[in-house]
């Protein structure tokens, strides 16, 4: 097979399905390394290069262009420039050998593991150095915690902390059997199961899932709306926890913001640790942005990080979308022949990022709606005040996001100066209720939405 050719042919395909800068910075940076067992391998320059490249929205057309250049192709594997060198040296990769070290009996389920998230490149600040310290506590003792289940918005770690567990297991204690998965792959397994097991369907799925010392499912909260599937996870759960066997969740939202969760999984969620992870406040983001900066050879001045940092801070972004904003900055200096970017680059690159979603309802926007009709400062809505002067719209605007934007309860606390999600859960709740019987608060709320959609 001429790889060489294949992804040439390939490249001119993906081209006119992603966005140009796309294409110039995570596709065509790739290389073809190898065809093996069915595997095309494309090598990326740097880790982010690889996950970029992996990203669902670039991945899906990688993944199906080459298939159908080379339908012999059954899987396209990105690696990054570590495992190359891995590769070029004849070694195994870090999971493979890792694996290789522990006999047939432990077996494991970890294609998703990422090797390079570990507790020692894990950035620890004010808003996640707890649920931090919770997950080294668990690697360390698994059982002692139990469950332990991590929440938060997308983007801040959460995932970090999976892979950092798993991987100190697999180097301190490995013969630990280990299963990680995603909530939807456990659901996937379960309908697969049932569906071609000829006979005593569920024995091999059970011996995987229940199998095991300790259970990692990623986005638990996806498996909210599938009632069989629930019905066999709480079964796997007990028979793990009762077992003294280590599970660990993680979830965008706490389980009181799971409806659909049936009661007595809320419950068994609840009976362990329950940790919030928060976005990151400007002295995080200052070491996230020079971690990066360092990790990908890019030249930042003070002046920009700290630019950077308090654009993150005050939009609430996540760490990825900070990453792809530092992205997008890096290429326009690029385009200039600079290889460090100065503020216009930054100003330019934001300015195209504000633009491109100046029409999208953001939780900035709906407050900003509902301090020009009361006629308050925002300092009204965020701030610690408790008169009815204050507090009335304050609950209205906390309404209003959970209604317009599908974010995690903790996310909006941290936008309404910092408050818990059990506050914010009060007030969501509370307007809801006096929307049935206050046809004041019915018409406020009509209006200022309407201010929100332009009508």
């Amino acid at each position: 097979m001429d790889i060489i050719k294949i992804w040439e042919e390939a490249k001119k395909q993906i081209q006119g399905r992603v966005s140009q800068v796309s294409f110039d910075l995570w596709v065509k940076t790739l290389t073809p390394e190898a065809y093996t067992d069915g595997e095309f391998i494309l090598a990326a320059n740097t880790t982010m290069g690889k996950q970029q490249a992996e990203n669902p929205r670039h991945m899906v057309h990688i993944d199906a262009v080459i298939k159908d250049v080379a339908p012999i192709v059954e899987k396209v594997v990105i690696i990054d420039a570590i495992e190359k060198e891995q590769r070029d040296a004849g070694k195994l990769g870090n999971i493979e050998k890792m694996q290789e070290a522990v006999t047939e009996k432990f077996a494991r389920d970890l294609t998703r593991v990422n090797v390079g998230q570990t507790f020692d490149n894990f950035i620890v600040g004010k808003s996640n150095q707890i649920v931090c310290a919770a997950a080294e506590a668990v690697a360390k003792k698994p059982g002692k915690i139990n469950p332990l289940f991590i929440y938060g918005g997308s983007g801040l770690g959460k995932t970090h902390l999976l892979n950092a567990i798993v991987n100190y297991l697999l180097k301190e204690a490995p013969e630990t059997k280990i299963t990680f998965a995603t909530s939807e792959k456990f659901t996937n397994d379960f309908v697969s199961t049932m569906v071609n097991a000829k006979s005593n369907p569920m024995a091999k799925f059970r011996e995987k899932y229940r199998n095991t010392d300790v259970l990692l499912i990623d986005d638990i909260q996806f498996i909210r709306d599938k009632k069989g599937t629930q019905e066999e996870f709480f079964h796997t759960f007990n028979d793990l926890i009762q077992n003294g066997k280590q599970v660990i969740l993680t979830s965008d939202r706490h389980p009181d913001e799971m409806p659909t969760l049936e009661d007595r999984m809320r419950s068994r969620f609840k009976s362990g640790l329950i940790q919030d992870i928060t976005n990151p406040d400007i002295e995080m983001w200052l070491a996230i942005l020079q971690k990066k900066a360092n990790a990908e050879n890019y030249r930042l001045g003070d002046d920009i990080c700290m630019f950077l940092a308090k654009h993150a801070h005050e939009r609430g972004l996540n760490v990825r979308e900070m990453e792809g904003n530092l992205t997008k900055i890096i290429f326009y200096a690029s385009l200039k022949g600079k290889t460090e970017p100065d503020m216009d680059d930054c100003m330019s690159a934001l300015k195209e990022v504000q633009d491109n979603s100046k029409y999208q309802t953001t939780a900035e926007k709906i407050i900003g709606e509902v301090v020009k009709y009361f006629n308050i400062n925002r300092d009204d809505i965020v701030g610690k005040r408790r008169t009815r002067e204050f507090v009335e719209p304050r609950m209205i605007a906390i309404y209003l996001i959970s209604e317009f934007l599908d974010i995690p309860l903790i996310n909006i606390g941290q936008m309404i100066g910092g408050r818990d999600h059990t506050t914010v859960m009060h007030s969501r709740n509370k307007i809801e209720s006096q929307l049935q019987s206050d046809a004041r608060i019915k018409r406020i709320v009509t209006d200022i939405s309407k201010m929100v959609n332009h009508e």
